[in-house]
């Protein structure tokens, strides 16, 4: 049976849409306030009427408005009115109307109505379900007065924790329209308390208010009304204020309630569908290596599909199910690895996270629905690991598999608070690099090698597996180009002219370990920088050593992020010339130590070049603010201070050396 996603319900248009009744509200376009807005040529509201209902088990959205179409762009928006519908939405169509002339013109009998699938993005593991409906207005004309009433109603399935838990988060309008009457209420009839709580409203000077929070109870309301309003933008480098409906739970309740949801889904034998599975586990010769296998098995042979709709509050897709379909959206795969890993005797716990929004976790009223994703919390030899089951391209042991940053987290266990995951470092280098070059004559012989681990492990594989070698040579060549400051010599087109015999390859990839090693190899003609007739020869790493957004971070209302790799680097420049070793940048060294950023950088010169040893140890999963980001930014203008990189100074030949060079 074809489900219907939109119908005409006329009987349910209000008593201001009526033709005898307009007057009550046109009155106003004799007024300044409305009189100002025309006088811009922008668009006016006569009234707008929201009304967000949370039901036991539905939601229903009652929107209402009657605004002017004098561009042309809002009457083409208005000629052609969408909705995105949800798979478990339905579109109540109660009036569609104009005024044109002083009289109300129904235009209900003048729609076509469009209903498509909407796909956000076909090339993603990401489906919604979701519908859009496109409702074609005839005959509608600029200056007439537009009249739209709607409900969309959401109802619920009997599994949703959306029967449970309800959020809304509401914020006010941009300083587009203004409004003769603005209404907003939220109606409450879950058969529980919400609790409201608003976040960076402020004061005329700018300071976050400390507003109490608002307990809606059962049967009641909370209600905005403004007239003669314009809303207001958010001031740079602030957040926009809102406000969110909560049901009113603290984290234990909320953790309790959905752990018992997902109790009885662990509650498995695994040996029963998934034997294979079982026999390929048993037959590996450690617990490290069984845990390796049991991760791969999941991120890599079972399909990521993410419904949104799904996501959004249905119980977890059945192990045994995930395991024959070979597919399932992040909570399914999650699932289905903590019964592989209870298997295999290794503690777990699903966790929730939100990656997009994660600083922002704290600030939120506890609800289930700040979270939109799963993952695994794996203990073992009392060590904490994090596991995305949804991350194909992983490897290693589970202690060298990628480990991804986020600050807050949720454990699905009864009784738990929001928890913190602490800034980290690497535990080995996740970048090791030897960078060689030897100029002789007025050409250079580059060798540049990498060893990269875990998280940069993955991306490296990815980038030879996605991209063509030339692509990832051109890559390399830029790259190359820059750190030893080339572009003051020529331009970007120019780098084939004087790079060849380029070529990259992978000379071990170690994969239980997650190392990967690469070596680069260039010829350069023309290396040297020429300033004041005198010759240099640079190389400066600015991307491994720099973290140049710190400075310019002024956000008023959340914190600096930094998520950076230890890194341990070598630069070895020789040339067939002596060079100045008295140079003070050649010289340089440091030894930078600092609350959240350790740097240091030692020197051998030689004759005839110079080798530059530098270790950078930064963390991952930082926010930082006020006198802490001071203290880092300061940290990295000493870097910046000629201490990520190294440059020489090129001792021209005397007349007697040339003459010397002449007759040999």
């Amino acid at each position: 049976m074809t489900k219907e996603y939109y119908f005409i319900k006329p009987e349910l248009s209000s008593p201001e849409t009526k033709q005898e009744n307009i007057s009550s509200w046109l009155d106003t376009q004799d007024t300044d306030f409305y009189n100002a807005q025309i006088a811009q040529e922008r668009d006016y509201c006569f009234w707008c009427d929201i009304v967000e209902t949370a039901k036991t088990n539905s939601r229903e959205s009652y929107t209402s408005m009657a605004y002017t179409l004098n561009d042309p762009n809002m009457l083409n928006s208005a000629a052609k009115t969408n909705f995105i519908l949800a798979e478990d939405e339905v579109l109540y169509i109660h009036t569609l109307s104009v005024i044109r002339d002083g009289k109300v013109i129904d235009k209900i009998n003048d729609i076509n109505v469009k209903v498509l699938d909407y796909v956000r993005d076909e090339n993603q593991a990401s489906f919604n379900d979701e519908k859009k409906v496109t409702v074609l207005i005839r005959d509608l004309h600029l200056n007439d007065i537009f009249l739209i009433e709607t409900t969309i109603e959401r109802k619920y399935e009997e599994s949703s924790i959306r029967n449970q838990f309800f959020r809304w988060i509401y914020s006010a309008p941009n300083s587009y329209w203004a409004y003769g009457k603005y209404r907003f209420e939220l109606k409450n009839e879950t058969g529980q308390n919400l609790e409201t709580n608003f976040h960076y409203f402020r004061d005329e000077a700018g300071a976050i208010l400390d507003k109490e929070k608002v307990i809606i109870e059962n049967s009641q309301s909370y209600t905005i009304e403004k007239e003669d309003y314009i809303g207001n933008d958010p001031k740079e480098f602030e957040l926009t204020p809102f406000i969110d409906f909560v049901t009113e739970k603290t984290y234990p309740e909320i953790t309790k309630a959905i752990s018992d949801v997902y109790q009885k889904f662990y509650q498995v034998d695994l040996a029963s569908f998934a034997g294979d599975l079982v026999s390929e586990l048993d037959a590996l010769p450690s617990l490290k290596h069984k845990i390796r296998h049991a991760i791969d098995f999941v991120q890599k042979e079972i399909y990521y599909l993410y419904n949104e709709t799904e996501m959004d509050g249905h119980e977890p897709q059945a192990a045994e199910v995930t395991y024959q379909t070979k597919q399932g959206d992040c909570k399914a795969k999650t699932v289905l690895l903590k019964v592989i890993l209870d298997y295999l005797e290794v503690d777990s716990e699903l966790i929730l996270v939100n990656y997009g929004s994660d600083v922002f976790l704290p600030v939120y009223t506890p609800s289930p629905f700040n979270f939109n994703h799963a993952i695994l919390k794996v203990t073992d030899d009392n060590q904490v690991y994090f596991i995305d089951a949804t991350m194909s391209s992983d490897q290693g042991f589970l202690a060298n598999r990628q480990r991804n940053s986020f600050m807050y987290y949720l454990e699905i266990k009864p009784g738990t608070e929001l928890q913190k995951q602490e800034p980290f470092q690497d535990r080995t280098p996740s970048v090791e690099e030897i960078f060689r070059c030897d100029v002789k004559g007025n050409e250079a012989e580059v060798v540049f090698e990498r060893k990269l681990r875990g998280g940069m492990a993955n991306g490296s594989r990815e980038m030879f597996k996605n991209e063509s070698n030339k692509d990832i040579v051109n890559r390399y060549n830029f790259a190359i180009y820059s750190n030893m400051t080339l572009y003051k010599k020529y331009e970007e087109n120019e780098i084939d002219k004087h790079f060849n015999n380029t070529s990259i390859q992978i000379v071990e990839d170690n994969k239980e370990m997650n190392e990967i090693s690469l070596v680069y190899k260039a010829t350069i003609t023309d290396p040297y920088i020429v300033e004041n007739k005198k010759r240099f020869l640079h190389f400066w790493s600015w991307g491994n050593f720099i973290d140049d957004g710190a400075e310019k971070h002024f956000h008023k209302d959340f914190p600096y992020w930094v998520d950076r790799n230890i890194i341990k680097m070598e630069i070895h420049l020789t040339t067939d010339h002596s060079i100045d070793r008295t140079d003070s940048y050649t010289r340089q060294e440091c030894d930078i130590k600092s609350k959240y950023l350790n740097h240091r950088v030692t020197k051998k010169i030689h004759k005839n070049g110079a080798s530059c040893y530098l270790e950078y140890r930064p963390y991952h999963n930082l926010t930082i603010s006020g006198k802490d980001l001071e203290e880092y930014i300061k940290a990295n203008k000493k870097v910046l201070d000629s201490n990520w990189g190294i440059g020489i100074d090129i001792i021209e030949d005397g007349l007697f050396k040339k003459l010397g060079k002449l007759f040999k």
